[in-house]
């Protein structure tokens, strides 16, 4: 199940740049139907429904998204392996033409196997995970700015202690996390360890504290502004949270809080990201649904009743990230 996973998804999340109030949530989809991109806008994520999103429909399918500092939208789309840029005035006028030609397409023919997550570091170079390679890659900002292409990244980083990883994100000390959904880790590689290629060890790695529920086929990683660490996880249909303090070794901790919810059961909570006012979205992989809670809710263990229940339109939905409006 986790490695058929991997191979449908991918996330791409924007390191912790917070959008204003009337930031959009915009969604990855590997669901292979209408459109592999989607965006609801802040007004129709204030009440429960099924409100009918904007949709980018290039292509049929994605397995992530990031936003540069310009509000470009970047898509690793994995029919081909590519990774793809949209441009501001383009994402404003889906309306009009929900399919627009991205206009900057980069691959790599010579590293690329199965791309799964992507994400910005403060410099502004984007980080991509290759699931079949257990790599970080990066496509530094320079190579960003050469347009399209066939390049081999500046930098790609390998692991022994690595297997099927999906997701990257970045803390505030510019510290890469990635999960890993196979063997149930989080890994941090260092910042000085992302300024070189080569085979690495990560600086830490947090695993399951033996509940088979605290990391459990981990999902898409998330920072809260306090630095805590928020996991979804797919195999035991929780969210944890690790705090700060908890970051600083290798181990098995236990989660500061671990919550679940009935909109989780056997839906598989896989996808997850802040908006400004510090309310927690997860998105399930199973049906699309996506919940919100409130900070009050995020305080302690339990199974709170989201605030805030969307309904996507597609199931198969991967990775969630804020991001400028459309």
């Amino acid at each position: 199940m986790a490695a058929g996973i991997a191979f449908m998804v991918l996330t791409c999340g924007a390191p912790a740049r917070i959008y204003g109030a009337s930031a959009n949530l915009w969604i990855a989809l590997d669901s292979g139907r209408d459109s592999a991109l989607e965006s609801y806008a802040s007004g129709q994520l204030k009440k429960s429904g099924m409100p009918t999103p904007t949709h980018l429909s290039t292509f049929s399918s994605a397995r992530g998204l990031a936003f540069d500092k310009s509000h470009n939208l970047w898509a690793v789309i994995d029919e081909i392996n590519e990774v793809v840029r949209f441009t501001p005035a383009q994402l404003k006028n889906l309306r009009n033409d929900p399919n627009p030609t991205p206009d900057v397409v980069i691959t790599s023919a010579s590293t690329f196997r199965n791309p799964v997550g992507c994400n910005f570091d403060g410099q502004g170079n984007l980080w991509v995970v290759d699931y079949s390679n257990a790599s970080l890659d990066e496509l530094s900002k320079a190579q960003l700015a050469a347009g399209s292409g066939d390049v081999t990244p500046a930098i790609v980083i390998t692991s022994p202690d690595l297997d099927s990883p999906d997701f990257v994100t970045f803390d505030k000390a510019g510290n890469a996390w990635l999960n890993d959904e196979d063997i149930s880790i989080i890994a941090k590689f260092s910042a000085r360890q992302l300024t070189s290629s080569g085979s690495k060890s990560p600086a830490l790695t947090l695993s399951d504290d033996g509940s088979g529920s605290s990391l459990s086929i981990p999902g898409e990683i998330a920072f809260d502004e306090s630095g805590n660490l928020w996991v979804p996880n797919f195999g035991s249909d929780t969210v944890a949270e690790y705090a700060k303090t908890q970051l600083t070794k290798s181990g098995k901790p236990v989660p500061k809080v671990k919550f679940t919810s009935a909109i989780f059961h056997s839906e598989e909570p896989w996808g997850a990201a802040f908006n400004s006012k510090g309310d927690l979205f997860v998105m399930n992989w199973g049906n699309g649904v996506i919940a919100e809670f409130k900070p009050t809710q995020l305080r302690a263990s339990g199974a709170p009743v989201p605030k805030v229940t969307v309904t996507g339109t597609e199931n198969l939905n991967v990775q969630i990230s804020f991001g400028p409006g459309s």
